[in-house]
């Protein structure tokens, strides 16, 4: 190990500094610097003045123990001269070596010209940092011991803000899951019996699980992951991050930022979520990934209208493709389409047209279809696109999405799939409907709630208080609530009972049972 420090012109008197247990009574803090770390070079950075002013009474007083290595640098008047500083710090070090930065006798901006170094060197030269010490002279007690710092935490907050920063930027949560989990894997190796953190290294997995789906254009997983990750920010998780993971407090509100819309049970009808994903993507030119879901966004919704119950189905899909090729190919020009062979979806056609504009739901088709092979062709074709045009052309399909469903009411297109295929009288009744004021039960939406969520690994007696609390969080009052998800009966019984009087209704919906009302009133 390298420890590496400086000598300035300062008027040091002798003090007792204090490490983690160990005093050492010095003047000069490089001889503390090596009682404490014992490191195999000690490298000690001088200016000509400081150099004949401390560099004999230094080597004496280290004799027998180590042989400093003195490198001189300049004052740092100019800016040239602060480059020279930063310059011979990052020779001073070798590739992939442990290093111990001292900054006690660091003089006006050096401090941070070696932060900024330290920063540098960890990513050019893979430099493991031990330490980052500052001998508080001016913090010692009235017996003359001063404290010694380690500020590589505060050196390492901008390793989490460069995280934080790239999973907003790009979805990538490698970094983040890396720091997080080892400052866990830290704490047990050293916990020597204490307690250490239990939480911090699932927020790290739920992370990078969630950068995993939105990469590879899982949007149900994605509500799913999300929804995992938010259950996980506990009060308990917040106390273990403060106690931890400082600098993870700090920027721990800007990934919750990213992940909360998106937080909700997994729907494959959720069109709001997808759509807020969709604008995500394109915000971080994620141009394939926006194209390759906005196209199975209006899928989604195209079968919802036709009063498909399951979105997923290889057949309601099929369908839906067949009637958007339909309303596509009828906007091509007459001498640029072949002959429509397939049995016209003119019945289809004629449901749809009361909710969007079908001419312009088919142009916006063909854009889509058009950019998205491309895309998914890699460009390996006669007339490929190039990169701008595709831009250009994400940037109109999002557009064309916005005119045919705009998102200022805050309202999703209105599936289908409860009331099945939107035939004339049911068309009837919803125009009757929007006519007269309608119900508190028809305009509210349910809450579903994914007890699966609620926990990480195995549902604990211990935490029961939690879940509930959680689930009446989620739930508010009088709302119709939808518990789901894969949890041990006493959890459902417990959250059932939890809210009873704070739900209209109480829904229970497994792929085995479909939708069970366990009950149905108003308590209001």
């Amino acid at each position: 190990m390298k420890a590496i420090t400086f000598i300035g012109t300062g008027n040091y008197r002798p003090v007792t500094y204090v490490y983690r247990g160990t005093a050492v009574e010095s003047d000069l803090f490089p001889v503390a610097l090596y009682e404490f770390f014992t490191p195999d070079m000690l490298t000690v950075f001088v200016t000509p003045e400081s150099r004949d002013m401390y560099w004999t009474k230094l080597c004496d007083r280290l004799a027998g123990k180590i042989a400093p290595q003195p490198v001189e640098i300049p004052w740092g008047r100019t800016p040239d001269e602060l480059w020279t500083i930063f310059d011979r710090v990052v020779e001073s070090v070798d590739e992939g070596e442990d290093v111990v930065f001292d900054i006690t006798h660091g003089y006006r901006s050096l401090p941070f010209i070696i932060f900024l170094a330290m920063a540098y060197l960890q990513v050019t030269k893979r430099i493991r940092l031990q330490a980052v010490t500052y001998g508080a002279f001016e913090a010692r007690d009235d017996q003359d011991r001063a404290p010694v710092f380690d500020l590589s935490p505060f050196l390492s907050l901008l390793d989490w803000l460069a995280a934080v920063y790239l999973f907003q930027q790009s979805g990538r949560a490698a970094d983040l899951g890396r720091l997080l989990k080892e400052i866990q894997d830290r704490a047990y190796r050293e916990r020597a019996g204490g307690p250490s953190p239990t939480i911090i290294k699932n927020i790290g997995q739920r992370s990078r699980e969630l950068s995993q789906a939105l990469l590879l254009i899982r949007p149900r997983e994605v509500m799913e992951k999300a929804a995992q990750l938010t259950n996980l920010f506990t009060d308990a998780a917040r106390q273990e991050i403060e106690q931890w993971a400082k600098p993870f407090a700090l920027v721990a509100p800007l990934l919750q930022a990213e992940f909360i819309p998106f937080a909700t049970a997994p729907d494959a009808r959720n069109l709001d979520v997808q759509r807020a994903i969709i604008r995500w993507y394109a915000e971080r030119g994620l141009y394939a990934q926006a194209l390759t879901l906005v196209r199975e966004w209006v899928v989604t919704w195209t079968l919802l209208m036709l009063g498909y119950q399951d979105p997923l189905a290889d057949f309601s899909r099929k369908e839906a493709e067949r009637v958007l090729n339909y309303l596509g190919w009828q906007q091509r020009p007459r001498n640029k389409r072949r002959p429509w062979r397939d049995e016209r979806p003119d019945d289809a056609v004629a449901q749809l047209a009361p909710e969007v504009d079908t001419r312009a739901l088919g142009t916006l088709w063909n854009k889509i279809s058009e950019a998205r092979n491309d895309v998914d062709h890699a460009g390996m074709r006669l007339k490929p696109a190039s990169a701008s045009a595709l831009v250009n052309a994400v940037d109109e399909i999002l557009a064309g999405l916005d005119a045919l469903w705009p998102e200022s009411s805050g309202e999703s297109p209105r599936p289908l799939s409860d009331t099945g295929s939107l035939n004339d009288d049911s068309r009837a009744q919803d125009s009757t409907a929007e006519d007269s004021s309608m119900t508190d039960e028809q305009t509210q939406q349910p809450v579903t709630i994914d007890l699966g969520t609620s926990y990480t690994d195995a549902a604990k007696l211990s935490d029961l208080a939690e879940y509930e609390r959680r689930a009446l969080e989620l739930a508010g009052e009088g709302h119709t609530i939808i518990l789901t998800g894969q949890a041990p009966i006493w959890l459902y019984l417990r959250v059932a009972h939890a809210l009873h009087g704070k739900a209209r209704r109480l829904i229970y919906s497994s792929p085995v049972t479909g939708e069970v009302t366990i009950f149905d009133h108003d308590p209001f």
